[in-house]
Order: structure tokens, then sequence, then C-alpha cells
């Protein structure tokens, strides 16, 4: 996980894996990516190489537990 400080509003935001993703195989062979604020709607730029770290981070995604008859069953 990455929390970015919007350069407009300086409220903190946190992109999630997917977008992070996403905005990563977007930018190859950038210097910087864009990622919109969702309070102001303001573009920050970013490193990737700083969101490729955040990325290698990250906690893996769960999978949903199934009993013994591949019914999902609740967490």
């Amino acid at each position: 996980m990455i929390s970015i400080t919007c350069a407009k509003c300086s409220r903190r935001f946190t992109p999630t894996n997917e977008e992070l993703q996403v905005v990563l195989a977007a930018s190859e062979g950038q210097k910087h990516v864009l990622l919109q604020c969702p309070h102001c709607g303001k573009a920050n730029k970013v490193a990737p190489e700083r969101l490729k770290q955040a990325v290698r981070f990250a906690p893996a995604a769960a999978e949903p537990k199934t009993d013994a008859d591949g019914v999902d069953t609740p967490a």
C-alpha cells in the first residue's frame, strides 16, 4: 500500500492494488505517472519506481474459503 498526499488539497489517499497495476502497465518508459486525487480531482505526479515498490510489498489478496462441497463460506 502507498499513501499519496495531494499537491492541491493536501489530503492523503491510497489507490488500490488493482489501480496501481493498471497505471503501471500503461506507464512503461515514462518518468512519472498521474494519479487522480479522489477528493479534489487533481492529477498528482508519482514516480513509477515508487508504485512498483508499493505493489511488490502489498499483501496478497485473500482467496475465498470453500467447504468440502465447494460452497463459499463466510470469513
